[in-house]
């Protein structure tokens, strides 16, 4: 693999901006080229894009590009939320490095309804790991347990969060993008027995004390570093909480040092 997944240290702050994929026009994501100049101050290694976004970003950028190749939504009307099950592929590999693409993201989704939809799901995993290696993209697959069949209580259980993530490796992926455990040990285990990074979602907003208290542990039970989404744009400051997780990711920073650094960014 010619594309390097992660920082020169084998560490990544990722920032997802693929949201506004199912969601739509939502603040902040309703001015992506103010939103991704804030960013790209700080310096990520690595962002989640639509194509939408992946155009606006400067050819300057030398981090990682992760192209969601796959939709994902629960209603046919826009921006909106409903109990279908709805997942497609979008671009293919190939199509994906032509637009500029250094690797791809997609959606391994567990708890299906309907189990046809659920099969649909993993073949497409597998033929998309087949066809990125064909054109040298690395995959970064994300399962989560959004699928109906799961209570909203249990969709971060880390019993289940542990076994979908060993499907996805076994599946092939390159990296794999999990919740942030209640238990370190569950991702400590994870982390010995999987040689591929394991990077942390952030999921719905979190106050930062919270979060930076969480993303330590995770750290230093093995994860590999962090692909947040709401809880950096949605910040006052989204830059400041890039240097925050800079210092927790990069330079193995306490968390209460990350919060001064975020309350010391956002006085700015």
């Amino acid at each position: 693999m010619n594309t390097p997944l992660l920082g020169l240290d084998g560490k990544a702050v990722i920032v997802a901006l693929d949201h506004a994929l199912y969601s739509g026009q939502i603040p902040p994501l309703d001015q992506p080229g103010t939103l991704l100049n804030q960013l790209l101050k700080e310096h990520p290694d690595g962002l989640i894009v639509t194509r939408g976004i992946q155009q606006l970003i400067p050819l300057s950028y030398r981090g990682q590009r992760w192209l969601t190749v796959d939709y994902y939504g629960t209603s046919v009307l826009p921006g909106q939320s409903d109990t279908l099950e709805l997942q497609a592929p979008l671009w293919s590999p190939k199509t994906a490095r032509a637009f500029g693409a250094t690797g791809l993201k997609t959606l391994l989704v567990f708890g299906r309804v309907n189990h046809e939809v659920y099969l649909q799901n993993v073949q497409y995993v597998a033929k998309l790991v087949s066809e990125a290696y064909d054109v040298g993209l690395p995959v970064m697959v994300e399962p989560v347990l959004w699928g109906s069949r799961i209570p909203q209580e249990q969709q971060g259980d880390d019993a289940l969060v542990a076994h979908a993530t060993r499907i996805a490796f076994e599946l092939g992926a390159d990296c794999i993008k999990i919740p942030i455990p209640n238990n370190p040990g569950i991702l400590e285990a994870l982390t010995r027995a999987l040689p591929i990074p394991i990077v942390l979602m952030g999921g719905p907003i979190t106050d930062p004390a919270n979060l930076f208290s969480l993303i330590r542990s995770s750290l230093d039970a093995g994860a590999a570093g962090v692909a947040l989404g709401r809880n950096v744009w949605h910040h006052p400051n989204p830059a400041a909480m890039v240097a925050a997780l800079n210092e927790l990711v990069h330079h193995n920073a306490r968390s209460k040092h990350a919060l001064e650094m975020l309350g010391a960014g956002d006085s700015l």
